[in-house]
C-alpha cells in the first residue's frame, strides 16, 4: 500500500436541509437532504501494472445524501424505557478514477439502519439496572468502497451501592462478532477488498467510587436554579 499526499486539496462547502416533526414528545421524524459538495474523500486505487494499491485524499466531483429518520423514545412500563432509531437513506459520491483514465465514477448505495435500546430497572430501589442494545447497518459507502452489512449486540448490567456512592458494572459488546464488515471496491478495471479486525468483542468490568461530598455539585446546581427562579419572580 502506497500513501500519497495531495497538495491540491481545496476547501469544501456543504448545504443541508432538514424537515422535522415531533408527536407527543415520543415520536420524531426527520426528512433530510445533504449536498456535501466536493468534499475531501479517502480513495484507494489499484495499480494493475505494479500490483499495488495507492491511498490518497481527493476533492471528489460531487457528493450527496438524502433519506428519512424515524425515532421512538418512550416508557413501555414503569421499569422499562425503550428507544428505537431507524433510517432509510441514499448516499453517493462522484470521483475521478485515476487508474481508469480519470473517468468519472459514481459510487452509490441505498441502505437501512436500525438501533434498538432497552433500559430496565430490575429492583424497587433502582439500584439494579440493565441495558440491551442492538444495531444493524445494511451497508454504506466509504470513498470508492462499499461496506457490507454489520450487526452489533450489547448487554450491560449495573449495580449502585451505598446510596449511589459506588457503582459496579459489567458490559459485553459485539456478542455476535459481526460489528465489522468487508469493504469492496468494484468498478471498471478495479476489483479489490479488505477487512479490518479491530477489537470489538470484549467484556468490560467497572467499579466507580465517589470520594468526599459527591452530591455537592448537584446541590449547588439546585440552589442556583432556585435563586434564579426567585429573582425572576421579583
Amino acid at each position: 500500500m502506497i500513501l500519497r499526499k495531495n497538495p491540491r486539496l481545496q476547501p469544501v462547502f456543504s448545504h443541508n436541509f432538514n424537515l422535522n416533526y415531533t408527536l407527543n414528545g415520543e415520536y420524531f421524524i426527520d426528512l433530510y437532504y445533504r449536498d456535501n459538495g466536493q468534499y475531501i474523500s479517502y480513495l484507494v486505487f489499484q495499480d494493475n501494472d505494479n500490483l499495488t494499491l495507492r491511498e490518497l485524499k481527493q476533492n471528489i466531483q460531487a457528493s450527496r445524501s438524502y433519506g428519512i429518520d424515524f425515532t421512538v423514545s418512550k416508557s413501555i412500563a414503569s421499569f422499562w424505557d425503550f428507544l428505537a432509531y431507524s433510517s432509510l437513506f441514499h448516499e453517493e459520491e462522484v470521483f475521478l478514477a485515476e487508474e481508469s483514465g480519470d473517468v468519472e465514477v459514481t459510487n452509490s448505495f441505498d441502505g437501512f439502519y436500525i438501533y434498538l435500546a432497552n433500559y430496565l430497572n430490575l429492583s424497587a430501589d433502582g439500584s439494579w439496572t440493565a441495558e440491551a442494545t442492538a444495531e444493524y447497518m445494511s451497508g454504506n459507502i466509504f470513498g470508492s468502497y462499499v461496506r457490507e452489512a454489520t450487526t452489533n449486540v450489547t448487554l450491560g448490567l449495573r449495580k449502585s451501592l451505598w446510596n449511589d456512592r459506588a457503582v459496579l458494572s459489567v458490559r459485553a459488546e459485539d456478542l455476535l462478532g459481526q460489528a465489522m464488515g468487508r469493504y469492496t471496491s468494484r468498478y471498471l478495471n478495479q476489483n479489490n477488498n479488505f477487512f479490518t479486525q479491530p477489537e470489538t468483542q470484549f467484556v468490560r468490568f467497572g467499579f466507580t467510587y465517589n470520594f468526599g461530598n459527591f452530591r455537592l455539585t448537584d446541590n449547588e446546581r439546585r440552589i442556583e436554579k432556585d435563586e434564579r427562579a426567585r429573582l425572576g419572580e421579583n
